[in-house]
């Protein structure tokens, strides 16, 4: 990264995108030669077709326009299951890319981006190495306009840096000591209270790891001079599950919603009908991220969380405190979390038996002792969860207009910003190896 960055701020503009593809697929190469060999399939062959796409829009040709389109769907789509499903392994970030390219070839069928000719610019699309693991999945027609206008300038370097630094100093301070309590907690058998302590650990680590993962894609992106959305905007202080949704992995929601719940109809059909719409989406979502029936349920249970909120009980709860309110989401969210990490469904329902007739309290055995050993932890990961830590750094550091307005502000953020920095690089080198959750995926 720091050489790919050096390079591309130093050539000329019109060097600047084979650069940045060439970074891509140097990145790329790292994770094998047959991973390479199939994302350089992907991009030829999405690229060939979106061009196709467009001439036979201007020939008018309807219905062989949308065999072509549905053929390409199903063609990435059998690709992606054939390896996500039915090999050992799969090409990195795969989920994730795919999805890409097929959110290009919808918007192209429908007008939403003209299709790309220049296969340099597609390839850096699919290819652009700060968000290819686990997203943020940006659409095409958003990446385009910034393809068109590369720009990067100082301020856009100093921004992107602050933001991969809170990305780094969310997986490696607060995500992986999460895990490592998570694991102690489950690795063996495990009583009534270090369960649910299990469930609570692992929700906090998962928002940590990847909304890390997110800020640091983003936070690369922006030093590249590439603005991409925000994937996460606290969403465990939502008041209600479907708020949550909006704001947990933003880009695949919004992925679902454009190409997929819009088109069944979306809101504006009978009951019945929105019913099963939400239902297929999160189906969907569910099987997204894996194939074994505990991922199915996933799903099903959170469209089924979406429906009573929407139909059923939203309204009663809307009535109830606020806290009241995030306390119940957040509750209902992670009962699904145990079908999300659990290995299979009998996983799950072991270990929801060991949290609801298992004996044990929070204060005995292995919880108790997991408790004592990462309590500052934990209070500092649940304060992160909320806005309280971004409202003190922006009253103290950017009380004026957003800018830090003096030396001595300046001095202090870089002294925090150093201790953490240093103590990152000491959790590292004692660290073993701890992928981000989400690559799995």
């Amino acid at each position: 990264m720091p050489i790919a960055l050096l390079v591309y701020v130093l050539v000329p503009k019109p060097a600047k995108l084979p650069v940045l593809a060439a970074a891509g697929l140097c990145f790329y190469a790292a994770s094998g030669p047959v991973s390479l060999i199939y994302i350089g399939m992907t991009v030829i062959f999405n690229y060939l077709t979106g061009l196709e796409i467009f001439l036979l829009k201007t020939k008018e040709s309807k219905k062989k326009l949308l065999t072509v389109l549905i053929a390409a769907v199903a063609a990435n789509l059998f690709v992606l299951g054939i390896f996500k499903y039915f090999t050992g392994s799969m090409p990195l970030g795969i989920s994730f890319y795919t999805f890409s390219v097929l959110s290009y070839l919808f918007d192209v069928y429908r007008d939403r981006a003209p299709a790309e000719e220049n296969l340099l610019k597609f390839a850096i699309y699919v290819t652009f190495f700060p968000k290819i693991i686990s997203g943020p999945i940006v659409q095409y027609k958003d990446f385009k306009e910034q393809l068109d206008k590369v720009n990067v300038t100082t301020a856009s370097v100093r921004t992107g840096a602050r933001m991969f630094l809170a990305g780094l100093f969310k997986k490696v301070l607060l995500a992986d000591r999460l895990g490592i309590a998570f694991a102690a907690l489950t690795e063996s058998t495990y009583t009534g209270g270090a369960a649910w302590l299990g469930v609570l650990f692992f929700s906090l680590q998962l928002y940590f790891d990847f909304s890390g993962y997110s800020d640091m894609a983003i936070g690369l992106s922006k030093m590249f001079g590439f603005d991409i959305e925000p994937n996460f905007d606290y969403p465990y202080t939502s008041e209600n599950v479907s708020v949550f949704w909006r704001r947990w992995h933003i880009s695949l929601g919004e992925w679902f919603k454009q190409y997929v719940y819009f088109p069944l109809g979306g809101s504006r059909v009978s009951t019945w009908r929105i019913i099963i719409n939400i239902m297929v989406v999160w189906a969907l979502t569910g099987l997204w991220h894996g194939s074994t029936w505990n991922f199915l349920i996933w799903g099903l249970y959170n469209g089924g969380l979406v429906l009573l909120d929407k139909f059923v009980v939203g309204k009663y709860i809307k009535k109830l405190p606020p806290p009241v309110q995030v306390a119940i989401t957040v509750f209902a969210i992670c009962m699904g979390w145990v079908f999300f990490f659990s290995p299979s469904l009998s996983g799950a329902g072991l270990y929801f038996a060991a949290m609801f007739g298992g004996a044990g309290v929070p204060s005995a055995g292995i919880g108790a002792s997991v408790l004592a050993r990462n309590a500052v932890l934990l209070i500092v990961s649940v304060i992160g969860c909320t806005r309280i830590p971004k409202n003190i750094f922006e009253s103290v550091f950017y009380r004026n207009s957003g800018d830090m307005g003096s030396k001595v502000l300046y001095a202090l953020f870089a002294v925090i910003t150093a201790a953490l920095l240093l103590l990152t690089i000491a959790e590292l080198i004692g660290a073993t190896n701890s992928t981000f959750l989400y690559a799995q995926f």
